[in-house]
């Protein structure tokens, strides 16, 4: 680590020590209602200010009403039954590929 980047931090931690004494001197003293009401206005100020920065970054969305759309539900297929033989048969040709496929483990 270089002599300047030392000094840069030491620089630092001295200026954010000064800007936490000065929040706790804030917080502990007694605020007039004419610092409130500055505080609440430069607070209102910032929020408008983030706001239009935001603004800025999202896409438009349109101002006028959607057009309605008809939902159309999927028709249903009636479910058939299978039959009891089929499935005992597919049971039996599944059963040897999933011993090949997968081996059993210990």
């Amino acid at each position: 680590m270089r002599i300047e980047d030392v000094e840069r931090l030491a620089d630092d931690t001295v200026e954010a020590i000064a800007y936490q004494n000065e929040v706790s001197d804030i917080l502990q003293s007694n605020m007039t209602a004419e610092d409130e009401e500055a505080m609440l206005e430069e607070l209102e100020e910032l929020e408008r200010q983030e706001a239009d920065r935001l603004r800025l970054d999202l896409p438009r969305a349109p101002n006028g009403a959607l057009p309605d759309k008809e939902i159309v539900e999927p028709e249903e297929e009636p479910e058939e039954e299978p039959e009891e033989e089929e499935e005992e048969e597919d049971e039996e040709e599944e059963a040897p590929q999933r011993s090949r496929n997968n081996p059993m483990l210990a």
